[in-house]
């Protein structure tokens, strides 16, 4: 039997990212869609998850993100 190697990750909301940032929620969301940080909708209710590791000044403040995890 193979045995794998499970990685868990911190996800954060978008009003935690927002929070955590000082930024607003409109600056979050659009941080996403240019793929600055990396997240994903949750389920039929549509919440929005981020990957706390992707959220780095580096990846904001570049022209291009760079992500420790191939995403």
């Amino acid at each position: 039997m193979k045995t794998e190697k499970i990685e868990l990750r911190t996800l954060w909301t978008v009003k935690e990212t927002a929070i955590y940032l000082r930024k607003s929620v409109k600056t979050i969301r659009r941080r996403l869609k240019c793929d600055r940080i990396k997240g994903f909708k949750e389920g039929k209710n549509g919440n929005i998850l981020i990957y706390a590791d992707t959220v780095t000044e580096e990846n904001l403040n570049s022209a291009k993100a760079k992500f420790k995890n191939n995403l």
